[in-house]
C-alpha cells in the first residue's frame, strides 16, 4: 500500500500589511532531479517592515528556493544546509529590533522533513502513540535555549527527520498561538481530515478581521490505495517522527561557520543507525517518480518549477504529422465500421421484435384463421432446435452451457454493480449531508467562542433543516445521526443559554385539591399557599414539618384570581370578583374582607401588588394603574399613576415592582413605569422569543427579573434593562403555572400539575 502526503495550507491576509505581513510558498518540483528534493515551503511573517524589507525578504525565498534545487546534495551537508550556511553570510542585515521576523523553511518528501527557522514561529508535531493517542511537541520550545544563544544569524540550526503514518507536523505564524492554543489545535487537527482542519482553521481566522496576517502548513502521511509502481516506500512505526525528532534536537547542526564539519559525520551516523533500527532502507530520493500521484495539495501558493525545454535537431516533424494523420484516419475507419456493425445488430433486433410482435398479434386474435398454422410453425422450430442441440457434439453442448452461465453470471455481475452504484452513490449523499452538517456546527461553535451568538443560532438553525434530510435507516447511521443531533442539542442548548435544573418535589397536592385544580401560588413565612380558579379553598405546605393541609376561608367567597404579599411578610391580599380583595394573617389565622374603591367605572382588575405598604392595581379595562394608599379598613381610593402615553396594556396578566413598575403582557412583551412614565423595555438575544409568558416576578432587592413562560416550560431570567441571562428548564416540567423565587436563598418554588417543585437558581 503507497502511502498518500497531505499538505494543506490556511493563509488570512490582515487590514494592515505593513503590521503584519505573511509570506507562504509551496513549490511543487517538476524534473526527475528537482522531485527527489521534493516540495519546498516557506511560512514566514514580518511585522512593521515596509515595502523595500518585504520585497527584500521575498528576493531571499526565491534565492533559497532555487538555490535548494539547483544544488546538489554533498555526503556531509544537504542541500538546504549550503543554502542557508550562504544566506546567512549574506543577509545578516536582515535581523532588525524593530522589525520582528519568524520565519521557517523546509522541505517534505515522503516521510522524510528538514527544516530550519527563525524567530518564535509555531511548529508542534501531534504524533501517535503505542496507546492509540495523540501526544504533542513542541519544536520550538524543545529549542529555545539554543536558538537564543546563536540569534545573531537567520537560520542558526537544521532538524531533519520522519513523520510517522497517521502524524500530523503543523507549522504556522506565532500569533495563532493567540487563538488556539495547541491543546485546541491537537484537538481540530487529529479529529478531522487535513484538509477540513486546514479550511476551519482559515475560516475561523478570517472572522477576526483585524490588523493581524495568519498563515500555516498541516502535513500528514496517511495510508493511500495500492499503486502500480513497485518501488518500496518504508513505513515508520507510530511515533517514529517524536523520537526522530528529538533525537535531532539533542544533534542539531548549525549553518554558517557555526557548521563543524568534524561534528556532521557523527550526526550521520546516528540518523543512519535509526535508519537500520527501524527497517527502513529508503531514502528521500529513492523514488524520484510520480511524487504528485500520492500527494494532496490544498495551497492558493502553490508554485510549480517548470523544466527548460531544450530543442533537438534530430527531430524528425515530418514524420511525427504523419504518424498522427495515419493514427487519426485508422481512428475513423474503425470507428465507422463498429457504428455500421452497432446499427445493424439493432436493426436487426428491432426487426425480429416487430415480427414475433404480429405473429403474438395473430396468436391471440386468430386473425385469418392464422393460429393453428403459427402453432404448428412454433412447434417444429423447437423440434429441430431440440434435434440440433442433441446432434452437437459434447465439447459444442459444454461450451455452449458454459456461455450461458457466463451470461447469466454476466447479467448478475451487471445488476449487482449498479446496485454497489446506487449504494455508493446514496453513501456519498449520506456523507456530503453529514458533513454539510457538521461544517454548520463547526460555525456555530466558532461564532460561540467570539460571542457572536446570533451568528451561531444562524448556523445551528441551518444544521437542523439539513438534518431533517438525513437518512437513519442502517445501524451505522442511526448512530451517525444520534451523535450528529446530540452535538446540535449541545450547542443550541449552549447558544441559548439553557440551564438544566433538577426539580425537587416538595408535595403532590393532587388528593387535596382534585376538585379545584392548582393556579397560582404564593410564599408567606415560610409556608407555600397555592389556589385555584374552582373554588376559594387554599392549600398550604410547610418547609419546617413537610406537611399540606387544605385552608378554607369561610368567606363568601367564589375563588380567587391573584395574590401579593408585602415585603414585610406579615399579611397577604387576595383578588375575587375582578375588583375586591380579601385579606390573610398568618399570626391569627384570620381572614377577612378589607375595603377598596377605583376612581373609574366598568373595571377589570386582572394583578395587584403591593410595594412599600402601598397597593397597585393594574385596570385593563381602562388601560390604568391605579396606586391606593393604606388605610384601617384597606386601601384607599385608588389615584391614576400611570402618566401621559401609557401604550397599550389592555392584554396585562400581571404586575410586578422595584421602584418601576414591570406589566407582562399575554403576548410576552414587557411594559415598563417610571414615575408613570412609560420607558423603552426590549427583550434581547432570548431564542426563542416570548410569544406568551404567564408569570412576573422582581423587587427592589432583587438582581434580575424573573418570567414564567407555561408554553415553552422554562424560567426566563433577564437584568433590568431587558438583557438575557438565562433560561431555566427542567425535564420534569410539563405544565409550570405557578412561581414564587427566593433569589436570597437562591431558589424557587414551581407549581406544576398540581404538584409543588423546588428548584435552584
Amino acid at each position: 500500500m503507497d502511502k498518500t502526503l497531505h499538505l494543506h495550507e490556511f493563509f488570512v491576509e490582515g487590514n494592515n500589511p505593513e503590521e503584519s505581513h505573511v509570506l507562504l510558498n509551496i513549490t511543487e518540483p517538476s524534473t526527475s532531479a528537482e522531485k527527489s528534493k521534493g516540495y519546498f515551503f516557506v511560512i514566514c511573517e514580518i511585522n512593521n517592515g515596509d515595502t523595500k524589507y518585504i520585497a527584500k525578504m521575498q528576493n531571499i525565498i526565491d534565492e533559497i528556493e532555487n538555490s535548494y534545487y539547483e544544488i546538489p546534495d554533498q555526503e556531509t551537508q544537504s542541500a538546504l544546509e549550503i543554502v542557508l550556511n550562504k544566506v546567512n553570510q549574506e543577509n545578516m542585515s536582515m535581523i532588525q529590533p524593530d522589525t520582528p521576523l519568524h520565519c521557517i523553511v523546509g522541505a517534505i518528501r515522503e516521510n522524510d522533513i528538514i527544516f530550519s527557522f527563525y524567530g518564535h514561529p509555531q511548529m508542534v508535531l501531534f504524533y501517535k502513540t503505542k496507546d492509540n493517542f495523540y501526544k504533542k511537541m513542541d519544536l520550538v520550545e524543545e529549542n529555545k535555549s539554543n536558538e537564543q544563544a546563536e540569534g545573531a544569524q537567520l537560520f542558526s540550526q537544521i532538524v531533519q527527520g520522519k513523520i510517522g503514518q497517521n502524524d500530523f507536523f503543523f507549522a504556522g505564524t506565532p500569533n495563532i498561538i493567540n487563538y488556539f492554543n495547541h491543546d485546541r489545535l491537537q484537538k481540530i487537527i487529529t479529529t478531522r481530515p487535513p484538509r477540513q482542519s486546514s479550511e476551519h482553521l482559515q475560516r475561523a481566522l478570517s472572522e477576526l478581521r483585524n490588523s493581524l496576517s495568519f498563515g500555516g502548513i498541516i502535513i500528514n502521511l496517511q495510508k493511500g490505495t495500492e499503486a502500480v509502481s513497485t518501488t518500496k516506500i518504508s513505513t515508520p512505526k507510530k511515533g517514529d517522527s517524536a523520537r526522530s525528532l528529538k533525537t535531532l534536537f539533542s544533534t542539531e547542526k548549525n549553518t554558517a561557520s557555526i557548521l563543524s564539519p568534524s561534528f556532521l559525520p557523527k550526526f550521520q551516523e546516528k540518523l543512519n543507525n535509526s535508519l537500520a533500527e527501524d527497517e527502513e532502507p529508503e531514502m528521500m530520493g529513492e523514488n524520484p517518480t510520480g511524487l504528485r500521484a500520492n500527494t494532496e495539495i490544498t495551497s492558493s501558493h502553490l508554485r510549480a518549477r517548470h523544466e527548460k525545454i531544450k530543442t533537438s535537431s534530430g527531430v524528425d516533424y515530418q514524420e511525427l504529422f504523419k504518424k498522427i494523420l495515419t493514427f487519426t484516419w485508422r481512428a475513423l475507419k474503425y470507428t465507422a465500421r463498429l457504428l455500421v456493425i452497432l446499427l445493424l445488430f439493432i436493426g436487426s433486433i428491432i426487426s425480429s421484435l416487430g415480427r414475433n410482435l404480429m405473429l403474438l398479434f395473430f396468436v391471440a386474435t386468430n386473425y385469418q384463421n392464422r393460429r393453428h398454422n403459427i402453432l404448428t410453425e412454433w412447434a417444429a422450430w423447437w423440434r429441430h432446435l431440440k434435434d440440433s442441440l442433441k446432434q452437437l457434439p459434447l465439447i459444442t453442448k459444454v461450451l455452449l452451457t458454459i456461455s450461458i452461465i457466463l451470461a447469466l453470471l454476466f447479467s448478475i455481475g451487471i445488476a449487482y454493480a449498479r446496485n454497489q452504484q446506487k449504494k455508493q452513490a446514496r453513501i456519498q449523499a449520506y456523507n456530503k449531508i453529514a458533513q454539510d452538517i457538521q461544517t454548520k456546527e463547526d460555525e456555530a461553535e466558532s461564532s460561540l467562542v467570539y460571542g457572536d451568538i446570533d451568528a451561531a443560532l444562524a448556523s445551528l438553525k441551518a444544521a437542523g433543516e439539513i438534518i431533517k434530510q438525513l437518512p437513519c435507516e442502517t445501524v451505522a447511521e442511526k448512530s451517525n445521526c444520534q451523535n450528529l443531533q446530540a452535538q446540535l442539542t449541545s450547542l443550541q442548548m449552549k447558544a441559548r443559554k439553557i440551564t438544566l435544573a433538577t426539580p425537587k418535589l416538595l408535595a403532590d397536592w393532587s388528593s387535596l385539591s382534585q376538585n379545584n385544580p392548582l393556579s397560582n401560588i404564593f410564599l408567606l413565612n415560610n409556608k407555600v399557599y397555592g389556589f385555584g380558579t374552582a373554588n376559594a379553598d387554599i392549600v398550604t405546605y410547610d418547609a419546617l414539618t413537610k406537611e399540606s393541609q387544605v385552608i378554607t376561608p369561610g368567606l363568601s367567597i367564589k375563588n380567587f384570581i391573584t395574590a401579593s404579599v408585602p415585603k414585610e411578610n406579615d399579611y397577604v391580599v387576595l383578588l375575587y370578583d375582578n375588583q375586591n380583595i380579601a385579606q390573610f394573617q398568618p399570626t391569627d389565622n384570620s381572614w377577612k374582607k378589607i375595603d377598596i374603591t377605583y376612581p373609574n367605572q366598568n373595571i377589570n382588575i386582572t394583578s395587584l401588588a403591593v410595594y412599600n405598604r402601598k397597593l397597585y392595581s393594574l385596570d385593563t379595562a381602562n388601560n390604568k394603574i391605579y396606586r391606593h394608599d393604606s388605610i384601617k379598613t384597606g386601601f384607599s381610593t385608588g389615584r391614576e399613576w400611570t402618566q401621559g402615553d401609557v401604550g397599550d396594556i389592555k392584554s396585562g396578566i400581571d404586575i410586578s415592582i422595584d421602584g418601576d413598575v414591570f406589566i407582562l403582557n399575554k403576548d410576552g412583551s414587557i411594559s415598563k413605569f417610571t414615575k408613570g412614565q412609560k420607558q423603552n423595555f426590549v427583550v434581547s438575544n432570548l431564542e426563542p422569543p416570548l410569544a406568551s409568558a404567564d408569570k412576573i416576578w422582581t423587587y427592589n432587592d432583587l438582581n434580575y427579573i424573573y418570567i414564567l413562560d407555561t408554553s415553552e416550560k422554562r424560567i426566563v431570567v433577564l437584568d433590568k434593562t431587558g438583557s438575557f441571562k438565562t433560561q431555566i428548564m427542567a425535564d420534569e416540567f410539563t405544565q409550570p403555572v405557578g412561581m414564587v423565587v427566593d433569589e436570597l436563598k437562591g431558589m424557587a418554588y414551581i407549581l406544576d400539575n398540581n404538584k409543588l417543585y423546588q428548584i435552584n437558581l
